[in-house]
């Protein structure tokens, strides 16, 4: 039974204001856009969201066709996103949703969720090790590249969307930025967060949800 599913990713500021009121203020963590996300696989699915690392994170996914009429093996979205500190962070995630239907239905557990790959952003990043920003289990693999198939026959992932809560943190390191981190075009970090769904005979359902990412302080990191 072909079931296209749809999923949304917005983002929450944390900020943190320093220097009393002004004209300008200065903040300590910014979350946005890393970048144009990207889909590949899919038969009639989309991603939408702004290229731009200056803008909010606001990413649409739609998965499209997930049943075995889509040839592909694998259906992987990746999502760019920029964060930028000065001081040691954390990136948590949060999601809100559900969907409707039975054991055979998608379920959280159906869509793979990782990330890797950070890097610097430009002039202004602050340098440290790769190994001083740590990514959190079960989310460090890419799920594009590491599922399975259990013996029931069904696509499982190290990580999912079921391991997603309230506030479960994913990335966490040391400062990211040399001076401020108001948001510009080369002053903090860049990482994706990859999603990934296996097409397969799914019974009738239908759902959304909703991930929240945000950037906050963080365990002391050394850099």
């Amino acid at each position: 039974m072909k079931k296209s599913t749809f999923f949304s990713i917005q983002i929450l500021f944390c900020l943190l204001f320093i220097g009393g009121l002004s004209n300008s203020f200065a903040q300590t963590f910014d979350i946005s856009s890393g970048g144009t996300p990207t889909i590949t696989g899919a038969l009639g699915g989309s991603v939408t969201g702004s290229s731009s690392v200056t803008t909010n994170l606001s990413v649409n996914i739609l998965f499209g066709e997930i049943s075995p009429a889509n040839p592909n093996n694998i259906v992987k979205v990746t999502i760019p996103i920029a964060i930028r500190s000065t001081a040691a962070y954390k990136v948590t995630a949060t999601i809100t949703g559900s969907v409707v239907g039975g054991a055979q239905a998608i379920q959280a557990t159906d869509v793979g969720f990782g990330v890797n790959n950070i890097r610097t952003m430009g002039s202004q990043s602050q340098i440290c090790t790769r190994s001083a920003h740590t990514f959190y289990t079960p989310f460090t693999s890419n799920p594009a590249t590491s599922v399975t198939i259990n013996t029931a026959g069904r696509a499982t992932y190290p990580g999912t969307l079921a391991n997603i809560g309230t506030d479960t943190t994913i990335l966490s390191g040391p400062r990211l930025s040399l001076t401020s981190a108001n948001r510009a075009t080369n002053n903090g970090y860049i990482f994706d967060a990859i999603f990934a769904i296996t097409p397969q005979f799914y019974s009738v359902s239908s759902g959304n949800a909703t991930i929240t990412f945000e950037i906050s302080a963080g365990p002391t990191a050394p850099c």
